[in-house]
């Protein structure tokens, strides 16, 4: 399971990355890593992205029922 420290590195050396590609690349469930992001949003490091409108169908307005692959995280930095 990946800690804040490693999802932190990733998104450093990434500056983006989706949950699923997260998840896939800290060998952690999509559940904990989305855990975890939500401290990195809370301490302001982290920004979520919701897909844009024509990604999903919807409006573009929330992350809230967004397959994995279409919630992005944006490294803010230190």
């Amino acid at each position: 399971m990946a800690s804040l420290i490693e999802l932190r590195n990733i998104l450093r050396r990434d500056e983006r990355a989706s949950l699923l590609s997260l998840s896939l690349e800290s060998h952690s469930e999509l559940g904990a890593v989305e855990a975890m992001m939500r401290v990195w949003e809370q301490k302001g490091r982290v920004r979520r992205s919701a897909p844009a409108a024509d990604a999903c169908g919807g409006c573009g307005g929330c992350t809230k029922g967004c397959p994995p692959a279409q919630i992005v995280f944006e490294w803010l930095g230190d």
